[in-house]
């Protein structure tokens, strides 16, 4: 009883806190409450500014977000349920992320929606934004990196430290800079 209530008035303080710097700086406030959150926070906060978080979601401390949006600032953020997300992960929401259901993404990772090209004086400025989709019970290995308009499908592994710049098929496992086919997994294997 005393610990349901503590954690009530913990959680109440973390969205009066959210509230008061998204009033102040905007969504930029809001993503700074999220850096430094204790993990079980983490989600509360993400679904009362717009995301779409399913049940039993584990997102780990240190969540960065890039370009939210200003009004509703992570309505781009879909996650299905039992996903688990490690430390420090970066996301952009220029685009939409969706991460399906059991998928598992490493710390340190960084999910890109969007890219530039232009020369020093920005005055040729080309920017494109394209969705990220990570798939049922995909794994996203520690450190990587996944680029804008990259589909990973399900059951699919991405190494440690990996460039994706590519779809990745189902049941596929890629790895490297910039990431290529390892292997085929059996199928079945959900391990």
């Amino acid at each position: 009883m005393i610990k349901k209530t503590l954690l009530k008035i913990i959680s109440g303080y973390y969205c009066t806190k959210a509230d008061f710097l998204f009033w102040l700086y905007g969504p930029y406030g809001v993503c700074n409450v999220l850096k430094v959150l204790p993990y079980p926070h983490i989600p509360m906060i993400l679904r009362r500014y717009g995301a779409t978080i399913g049940k039993k979601c584990v997102i780990d401390t240190g969540f960065q977000v890039h370009r939210p949006d200003s009004v509703t600032p992570f309505k781009n953020l879909k996650i299905g349920d039992q996903v688990y997300i490690g430390h420090n992960i970066l996301v952009d929401l220029t685009g939409e992320v969706v991460i399906d259901s059991q998928a598992a993404i490493g710390a340190n990772c960084q999910i890109w929606t969007h890219t530039g090209d232009y020369t020093y004086d920005r005055s040729d400025y080309d920017e494109k934004i394209s969705p990220v989709h990570i798939g049922i019970s995909s794994v996203v290995y520690s450190g990587s990196l996944i680029s804008c308009g990259v589909n990973i499908s399900d059951f699919a592994r991405v190494g440690a430290g990996s460039v994706v710049l590519k779809d990745v098929k189902k049941y596929q496992y890629v790895a490297g800079v910039p990431a290529k086919e390892i292997r085929m997994r059996p199928l079945g294997e959900n391990r």
